[in-house]
């Protein structure tokens, strides 16, 4: 399971991208990888956290509430922040 949250305000020159992962490990838990970074470059990447799939899953939830407090949206949602309404 993936999220892709996105952070757009054009006059702050502000396009980011924020990648949530869950992956399974060689010993069957779980892996939370995260990728950051401009839209439109390759961005940085991380292991975040790997352990019991209860242990991902909160710490999953988590980083998205983090990311929407911060002003991320949801990307595909049909809302991006800084951007004017039909």
């Amino acid at each position: 399971m993936e999220i892709r949250l996105e952070k757009i305000e054009p006059e702050r020159n502000c396009f980011r991208f924020y990648l949530i992962r869950k992956e399974r490990d060689l010993f069957e838990s779980g892996s939370l990888v995260v990728q950051w970074g401009r839209i439109g470059q390759a961005g940085r990447m991380a292991i975040r956290s790997s352990g019991p799939p209860e242990r991902i899953e909160a710490l999953f939830e988590r980083l998205v509430r983090m990311r929407l407090r911060r002003g991320y949206a949801i990307a595909g949602a049909g809302f991006r922040s800084g951007a004017a309404t039909p």
